[in-house]
This record gives structure tokens, sequence and C-alpha cells, in this order.
């Protein structure tokens, strides 16, 4: 008891020559306990739960002080545990027109405060402020202990020395500690005054720079840091790549076969060129879609009557599109599927120990959304000797995956998917002795 109540004496102590403090409630220790639970292990659980705290530090202190700032926290760092998971800090925080950073510690005498080089060095994560917010759990209070702008930062930089886990020691001399003068900024600096760097515009070919890379690496990052797998610059491609942190944190905390597989995915649908399906629907074709080998189709003709699919094939002597025209009779049919006459459609040949033919098929939706029909055939005069899967994936996951069965009754098999303008799908197709590939991703984009 003596030993608890010296140290409640000294943390009081730490507190004496700050200016202003900020009760924490016990509804915001609870709610910091939750996000908390999100860490992917224990050493992450404080971190997330200090960053929590600072947040709400923050907003009480700004509501208080002065409540005609406006605060935008919902898309706060915090709340996403993929970066919650790799970042010591809070960014995307919106406050008034600026950007602002927040930096949680628990020490209130070290000449040092520790960041992360993620807020420093990244134009994506860089903010015009960076507040340092003390936060003594034990008294359940928290100050602000200062603020640094950002053009100030760029000044010191030379002198910054980066640690082998990607931290920065910065003298806490540096930053301001008088908050009245953060608040006079929030409210009548223009943003323009600190001017932010612009985001690079190399980082998707940097990316398909390290892809195979990535591809060994990634997968070793069980209960591993990333700064302890990865070296820098393979960090930021990581960490500038949302999609990526998306996977990073499914597979540390999901561990199931089809996120690791996704991986390979992944990286080839952000680093090739996409085909741009929306070009098909007017039946033009540019460069790069010849390059990708996908031959676009003409529009539909009126649907015929009630003949059968296998009699229509026959007829039609494989030419693509009266072949693809007579599947999607079949399709419209048995499964209810509206299928626009003006959908856009293109096919391309695959050869996986047999000739198959890969129709697309695609088509917009309202509320800016649009379909991807895909379908997987075997060429008549060719007999698969094994199992053949088309799988489908986003940025995310697997969406669908089918198997076309070498002794099966059809000689077919489909899959549709759905997304928004921002989305793209990529599309693999595998044998079951291993054979593989990838086709580019597809993607809807605005006229």
């Amino acid at each position: 008891m003596m030993n608890d109540l010296s140290d409640l004496t000294d943390d009081w102590v730490e507190f004496e020559g700050l200016t202003e403090t900020i009760s924490l409630e016990p509804a915001q220790y609870e709610q910091a306990l939750e996000l908390s639970e999100q860490a992917i292990n224990d050493s992450r659980k404080w971190s997330i739960y200090l960053q929590a705290l600072s947040l709400f530090s923050f907003e009480e202190w700004l509501q208080k002080r002065e409540p005609g700032i406006a605060i935008e926290s919902e898309q706060a760092s915090v709340w996403q545990p993929q970066y919650t998971q790799v970042i010591d800090a809070i960014c995307n925080l919106k406050v008034a027109k600026f950007k602002v950073c927040l930096i949680p510690t628990i020490s209130f005498a070290d000449e040092e405060v520790t960041v992360s080089r993620v807020i420093v060095d990244l134009p994506e994560f860089i903010s015009h402020f960076y507040v340092i917010i003390g936060v003594e759990e034990k008294l359940e209070l928290a100050s602000i202990l200062g603020f640094l702008r950002y053009d100030q930062l760029i000044n010191y930089q030379s002198q910054l020395q980066p640690e082998a886990d990607w931290t920065y020691q910065l003298p806490l001399a540096w930053f301001n500690r008088e908050s009245d003068e953060l608040l006079l900024y929030l409210q009548c600096l223009d943003p323009t005054a600190i001017p932010l760097p612009e985001m690079p515009a190399n980082r998707q070919a940097t990316l398909a720079q390290m892809q195979a890379t990535l591809l060994t690496l990634l997968p070793q990052m069980r209960n591993r840091p990333l700064w302890d797998v990865l070296t820098w610059e393979q960090g930021v491609a990581v960490l500038t790549t949302p999609a990526l942190l998306h996977w990073l944190y499914q597979f540390l905390t999901e561990n199931t076969i089809n996120v690791t597989e996704h991986l390979s995915e992944l990286l080839q649908n952000l680093t090739q060129q996409a085909v741009n399906v929306r070009e098909w629907l007017g039946n033009r074709v540019n460069e790069v879609m010849q390059n990708l080998y996908w031959q676009v189709l003409p529009a539909a003709s009126p649907l015929r009557g009630s003949e059968s699919i296998s009699v229509s094939l026959s007829r039609t002597e494989e030419i693509p599109a009266q072949d693809l025209e007579a599947i999607l009779i079949e399709i419209s049919r048995s499964h209810q599927l509206e299928i626009p006459a003006s959908a856009g459609r293109a096919y391309r040949d695959l050869t996986f120990g047999c000739r198959l033919r890969l129709f697309a098929v695609v088509w917009s939706l309202p509320e800016d959304e649009w379909t991807l029909l895909l379908i997987l055939k075997v060429i008549a005069g060719t007999q698969p000797h094994h199992s053949i899967t088309l799988q489908v994936s986003d940025q995310t996951e697997i969406l669908a995956e089918e198997l076309l069965e070498p002794d099966g009754n059809q000689d077919y098999i489909f899959t549709q998917v759905v997304g928004s303008y921002e989305d793209k799908f990529i599309a693999t197709i595998t044998s079951e002795i291993g054979e593989m590939q990838t086709l580019p991703p597809f993607e809807f984009s605005r006229e």
C-alpha cells in the first residue's frame, strides 16, 4: 500500500507543472479497453489503449476550450485496426481544416518522445500539427504536453536519426507548450501556411518491383513487427497500400488458408494494369486491351426461341459470339438472371491441358455499381483431365469459387460478382495439378 501511495505522489508531482489537465471518465476507459481487444497480440493492446484515451482526452479538451472548432474523428486511424497494429499514433484526424496527429505518452518527465517514422516521413500520414498527449491512467488524468507544426518539424529533420524499429526520438524542447497557441492556429491560420508534401506518383510502380519479395516476406509476419521482417523501403510499400494493411490484419487475426492464398492475387490486383471493361459497352478496343489478349464481341442479337444449348452450339460451330449467346440464354433461364442486351462482352482462350475459353460479360447497375459475369467453358473437341477452378477476388477477399469437373455433365461453369466503380476484380484459374493463371484485374472506370 505504501508503494502505491508513493507512486501516486510521484505522479501528482509530475502533474504539478501542467497548466491544465483533462479528467478521464470511466466510460472512456471502458471504450478504450474495448478497442484494445482488437490487438493482434498483448504487446499491441497497451498501445491501442493509450491511443484511444489520447483521442478521447483531446476531443474533451477541445470541446471545453473551443466548442466551435469542428473535429472529425470518424476516419481516425484508432478506429481502423489495420493501422493501430502498426502505428503508435493517431492519424487521419481532421480538426477544423487541418490534419492533426496525436502522439500518446505515459512519461511526463522524459526530455524526449518516441514517434513513428511513418508519421514524419510518409506523405500519406503527415499532418499539419503533431500534438503530444500525456496520459496518467492511475490518476485518471491527461494533458496536452505540447504541439509541433509540420513546417517546424522539417527544419529539424536533418537532426533526426531513425532507430532500427522505425522510430525517431524527438526532444520535447521542440514542442510548443502553450496550448492556447494551438487553439489560435486552429481558428485563424490558413492550412496553406503549413504546406504538406504531395503524394508520390510512383507508389504502384515501386510496389510492382517488390511484389515477388513481399509475397515471400509478408507470410513471415506472424508475431513479428514489420520492422523485424521488412526493410524500411519494403515497409513503405506496405504501409502506403491500404489493401495490403487490410490483408496483413486478416492474416494475423484469421490465420486461414484462403487469406494466405489471396496474397498473390491481391498483389497482382494492386500492381498490374487493369482492363477497363466499361469500354466493352461501346464495343471499343484500345491498345491495352489488345495487349491483354481480350477479344471484344459484338452486341447481342435478340435471344432466340427455346432451342437447347446443345443444338445451338452445334449450329454455331463454336463461333464465340454465338457460343456465348447460347450460354447466356441457358443461364438467364435456369437462374432467372436478367442480362441486358447492351452488356459488354469479350473472351480470351486459355490452355490448361485442354483448350478453354473464358467469357466476360459486364453491365452497369444502379447506385454506381457494376457486375462481372465470368464463364469458363471447355472448347469443343477437347476434354479436361483434371478439375479446374475459377476463382474471383477483390482487394480484400476471395469472393467466389467454382469447380469444373472433368467428368461433369456441363462443359462450363460461371460466377457473378457485383461491386462499386472503385472495385477491381481479379480472376484466377487453377488446375488440380497446380497449373495456375491469374489474369489482369477488371475495372469499370468512370467516364
